[in-house]
């Protein structure tokens, strides 16, 4: 669109032409055309020339006049445009003198230290708004931008006016005069309060997970793709006596083992073959300590594995338990055969080495004590519901007491485990039927127990272990045992939850009669519970 000065600079021409024709037309009336292409003089012929040039000039200096005034119009809408950049740009800008003196400040750095402008220009240095920390800082940075003549993510605390402090990033080059001479900053400097307050947090979350990381009752290490050591607790300082430095960087199995190389006979697994957790059990010799290994892959960028972590926990005190143990038994069975007993004293320490044999298995868990006695009870109550003999109630009753003696076998660490079990840990607790019968097997007097403690977990539709028997392939006895067994771990309480109520339990009983639990065992437990 043109501007008023330039429509009036184009229009003078057009009227300068028109008047003229209208005088020379009023003037000379039929001679007009003739006054006009043949002159009198000179001067005449130099007059119409211009008049009939004058359209011409004037558009030309129409259009000259309207691209000027755009021409100043778009500087005057850039500089609008800069300096309400500049005054509100996300960022605080500042200019100071020589000598520190704040020379210049937009919008956003009033806004962001509280102060007005009339305050601050040619009132207060820079150096008024720092700390001392920020003062040394300043020092040496703004020396450092004189001789430079730029300076980059120089970090300050600035006051603001309430005394509060603002964390800010600061920015500056340097403006030099024609001699070059220094005269003032150009600096930016973005609010990272925000930022500071995530690293706090982030330093804080941290700390609290190196205290837990240290703090773990077992030893924890991660580990690269070639084993060697990227992290340790603890735990792994205080077992090997070396430091913290002195540990990172080197082969884990050098700094458990004592071994320079992984050898076959290393027990340690070969990370390129890791899919899942891998379990395995090991004796430092040099400790004289036995350790069962958890050894997890964990996935990187890209799903691909790059670390491993490696978790060491102590077993020696249960090994030495399971030692003790195969002794006492060993040394009874020598004993029996050694004495000549009668048939009450035999019979009083049999029942004496059930006995020893139950204690053993509370003794493994809180959780678990007085556990094998209720399940004889439950049991045996079912047994004479369901009408059985005498000598098949005594069978049972010496199953249920011991039903669970392969848990000596089992690590304390997974017994008391308050979380959910990996399938590593839940293979480990599924072993525990076979490993009853593994104990019970040398003691001939109770050969006729093995099938029943096998097999108190299977299910009737099959589902169970450790054989995956299903219906009458399960022993009768393991069939009452596994109702009893259940019913009394539904209604204990457990490390990962308190005990649900009784009823909870008996709704379950039912539910799963036919899958789980044989229907005949169920119904007269049934009965015997209503009468109870």
């Amino acid at each position: 669109m043109k501007s008023k000065l330039a429509i009036a600079v184009t229009l003078s021409g057009w009227l300068l032409l028109i008047a003229f024709l209208f005088y020379v037309n009023v003037e000379h009336g039929a001679q007009t055309v003739r006054y006009i292409f043949h002159p009198r003089s000179s001067h005449e012929l130099l007059f119409h020339v211009v008049v009939f040039l004058a359209p011409l000039i004037s558009t030309i200096m129409g259009f000259l006049v309207n691209e000027r005034t755009k021409f100043f119009e778009a500087i005057k809408e850039s500089e609008e445009k800069y300096h309400d950049f500049y005054e509100n740009a996300p960022d605080g800008y500042h200019s100071i003198g020589p000598d520190g003196t704040i020379l210049d400040v937009n919008v956003t750095w009033l806004r962001m230290l509280g102060y007005e402008r009339d305050e601050v220009i040619g009132k207060i240095k820079l150096t008024d708004l720092l700390t001392d920390e920020g003062l040394k800082i300043y020092q040496n940075t703004f020396n450092e931008l004189k001789r430079k003549g730029s300076i980059e993510n120089i970090e300050h605390n600035l006051k603001r006016k309430d005394g509060t402090l603002l964390p800010v990033l600061i920015n500056a080059t340097a403006v030099y005069d024609k001699k070059g001479d220094f005269l003032k900053t150009r600096s930016v400097f973005r609010d990272i309060s925000v930022r500071k307050s995530y690293e706090k947090k982030l330093e804080h979350a941290a700390e609290e997970w190196k205290t837990t990381f240290d703090s773990m009752p077992y030893g924890v290490m991660l580990l690269d793709k070639e084993h060697n050591i990227t992290r340790v607790n603890n735990y792994i300082s205080r077992l090997t006596g070396l430091s913290y430095k002195e540990i990172i960087g080197e082969k884990c199995y050098k700094v458990i083992l004592g071994k320079d190389e992984l050898t076959e006979e290393c027990p340690l697994p070969d990370s390129s073959n890791i899919i899942g957790t891998e379990t395995f059990e090991f004796n430092i010799t040099r400790f004289n300590k036995d350790f069962i290994g958890y050894m997890t892959p964990v996935a990187g960028k890209k799903n691909l594995v790059d670390t491993f972590v490696l978790s060491l926990v102590d077993i020696t005190e249960i090994k030495d338990k399971e030692k003790k143990l195969t002794e006492s038994r060993d040394a009874f069975l020598n004993m029996l055969k050694d004495l000549d007993i009668s048939f009450k004293e035999l019979e009083k320490l049999y029942n004496s080495l059930i006995r020893a044999f139950v204690n053993a298995i509370d003794a493994k868990s809180p959780w678990t004590k007085g556990h094998s006695e209720r399940v004889t009870d439950y049991s045996i109550s079912i047994a004479k519901e369901m009408g059985l003999k005498e000598k098949e109630i005594e069978t049972l009753r010496m199953a249920a007491l011991l039903h669970d003696i392969g848990k000596i076998g089992t690590y304390d660490v997974i017994l008391d485990k308050p979380g959910k079990l990996t399938d590593d840990e839940f293979a480990l607790i599924k072993m525990h039927p076979v490993k009853g019968e593994e104990i019970l097997r040398p003691i001939r007097q109770l050969q006729n127990l093995l099938p029943t403690i096998r097999s108190h977990h299977e299910r009737m539709d099959g589902k169970g272990y450790p054989d995956g028997l299903e219906g009458d392939e399960i022993p009768l006895l393991a069939r009452i045992i596994c109702v009893a067994d259940s019913f009394d771990s539904m209604t204990s309480d457990r490390p990962y939850r308190p005990a649900p109520p009784k009823e909870y339990a008996i709704s379950e009983i039912k539910r799963c009669s036919g899958t789980q639990f044989d229907t005949q065992a169920v119904k007269a437990f049934l009965s015997v519970l209503s009468k109870s």
